[in-house]
């Protein structure tokens, strides 16, 4: 209802297409199938959904927004507005579906699926070759995202039970890096904290977060796909610490956000193997610094 309102709000539109959304929309209400599920039902406008590469899967639970604009008939390439197509929309609707902020759900099978549909709807996203138009929608959505309020997985506050956000960072760090390096690490850093494990430190042990991981997880229990994300969350970090070799500044910065937010001590030994790997790639003399964070994690 949100979405539609924005739609028929858009001051660019003729108010022969207002009357005639009213008119579809008064249709739909009367029928007991969301449009959406019955393509009999949704012949009428633009899908976006498969302006991405076929085969593009959205979050059942969360993500239906990236779903909710399928409709058929329009071609990806036709252009709305200047520099605007419907393959722009369809990205930027996949980015905004990935960034909401959405509460785990209970079982399994649930947040397999959560996993699961986000890592295929950012391997479409994978398969579009990004030009000027997309990457200033790459950062105007992580600026929104980073901005936004509750609705936000990357806001300042998120809720203890938030799906973590390591995977889609991880894509996004790696698109805007090229263009916008302090935006993609600020999106990053951000995305780096599980509030889960954070919830469950010790009154009286504060000095020693990566212990947090050996207190009895009652809380958490039922976090089932949490050794998978802990892995993914080692992921992005490493990324990270691959792409700051040579910067001491960005390097500590790092450095300070895997201390603070990855309190498996496997992972941590495993970025103090990546960062010594890192180090000493190159046939040159090796980066000092990043061979003091592989001590310093090593040593964690």
């Amino acid at each position: 209802g949100a979405l539609w309102m924005c739609i028929v709000l858009n001051p660019h539109c003729k108010l022969e297409q207002k009357v005639s959304w009213l008119t579809q929309l008064k249709k739909w209400n009367g029928v007991d199938v969301c449009p959406w599920e019955d393509g009999n039902h949704g012949n009428e406008l633009p899908n976006l959904t498969n302006a991405l590469p076929q085969g593009a899967n959205d979050n059942q639970e969360n993500m239906g927004q990236c779903k909710s604009l399928e409709y058929q008939h329009l071609p990806a390439h036709k252009f709305l507005e200047e520099g605007e197509s419907y393959l722009t929309l369809a990205v930027e609707v996949a980015l905004i579906g990935l960034g909401q902020q959405r509460i785990m759900p209970d079982g399994l099978y649930a947040q397999e699926k959560v996993c699961r549909n986000e890592e295929q709807l950012i391997s479409k996203l994978q398969e579009v070759e990004l030009d000027d138009t997309l990457v200033k929608i790459f950062q105007k959505q992580a600026v929104f995202l980073l901005e936004a309020g509750p609705y936000s997985g990357l806001g300042e506050v998120i809720h203890r039970d938030s799906v973590p956000m390591h995977t889609f960072a991880k894509y996004l760090f790696t698109c805007l890096l090229p263009h916008d390096a302090e935006l993609a690490y600020k999106s990053a850093l951000r995305a780096m904290r599980l509030l889960v494990l954070e919830s469950m430190a010790p009154l009286g042990d504060m000095s020693r977060p990566h212990h947090i991981a050996s207190v009895v997880p009652n809380r958490y229990a039922r976090w089932f796909t949490l050794s998978h994300i802990e892995s993914q969350q080692c992921e992005l970090a490493s990324t990270m610490l691959t792409a700051a070799k040579g910067d001491v500044q960005r390097l500590e910065t790092v450095l300070e956000s895997i201390q603070k937010n990855i309190h498996s001590s496997s992972h941590i030994f495993k970025l103090a193997q990546d960062a010594f790997k890192i180090a000493t790639l190159m046939d040159s003399l090796p980066d000092i610094t990043l061979l003091k964070v592989s001590l310093e994690l090593g040593l964690q």
